[in-house]
């Protein structure tokens, strides 16, 4: 492969406020699926006293490990990215990084049970994991936004399998007509994705909260939503995604291990995710 390919662990768990299990389910992946390959990996302090600023719980140091996430990827200039993340807020510079390579044609697929789509404002929990899409899109905090390489567009984003959205992000999607590919929609096989080459996009990102899967298939979540995918369904779509598209970046997120084993179901995804 000719592409330059970065490898990058973000063990980030302060976005989720509370669940450093975060921090646990990278490192696992790293020793039992990675073994003898080479990555990158963001240092993350499980000390962090989470401090609220700017509306966002756990800021300064947020704001740190997004900024050695930039240097990261200007030091590498990468092609594509597989990010094994902690919490969801580590997609801001992969994802914004790979719209301004691609000058503007990526599409990303965010399979995820949640939105992710509040801004610091709108936030009840005021927890970053909830508001990164919502920055990749333009809205957020300054000083953060100013660390992202470009904005996309709501026309650049569709869902697939969210199902536990926020009043004001239902009300940004309706606005927006974000496009939301259902759990049964897919797993029925019935969704054309040609769709977006008809917007225009041959680069797809493929960002995977591990809480789309259905708890029980896999309970390791930090915030289990009922009726979601099998990982079967989950494989056969981002499969189907890369028959059709070049996938510029893949993603496995907010993996909190219960049992040390059950890292072994996800295996055939980190598989995909060395080999866009």
């Amino acid at each position: 492969m000719n592409n330059k390919f970065l490898k990058l662990l973000f063990p980030q768990w302060q976005g989720s406020v509370e669940d450093k299990n975060l921090y646990n389910g990278v490192q696992l992946i790293k020793e039992q699926l990675l073994k003898g390959e080479n990555f990158e990996e963001i240092p993350v302090s499980l000390d962090e006293s989470l401090v609220k600023k700017n509306n966002i719980i756990g800021y300064d140091v947020i704001f740190k490990q997004l900024n050695e996430a930039v240097d990261i990827l200007n030091k590498h200039n990468p092609d594509k990215i597989f990010l094994v993340g902690g919490d969801c807020g580590t997609e801001l510079a992969p994802v914004t990084y790979l719209n301004k390579k691609l000058n503007g044609d990526l599409f990303v697929i965010w399979i995820d049970a949640h939105g992710d789509l509040n801004t610091p404002e709108s936030s009840p929990s005021k927890a970053f994991h909830g508001m990164p899409l919502r920055a990749i899109l333009g809205d957020g905090d300054p000083a953060i936004l100013d660390l992202c390489y470009s904005k996309l567009s709501a026309d650049q984003v569709s869902y697939a399998g969210g199902r536990d959205f926020d009043q004001p992000e239902i009300d940004y999607i309706k606005a927006n007509n974000i496009k939301i590919l259902s759990v049964e929609d897919i797993k029925n096989n019935v969704i054309d994705l040609n769709y977006i080459k008809g917007k225009g996009y041959s680069n797809v990102y493929i960002h995977l909260d591990l809480d789309a899967l259905d708890p029980g298939v896999f309970p390791d979540l930090m915030l289990p939503v009922p009726d979601g995918f099998d990982f079967d369904t989950v494989f056969k779509f981002v499969k189907n995604l890369k028959g059709n598209y070049n996938i510029a970046g893949f993603s496995i997120q907010e993996f909190s291990p219960i049992e040390r084993n059950n890292v072994i179901l996800l295996k055939d995804l980190v598989k995909f995710g060395l080999s866009i």
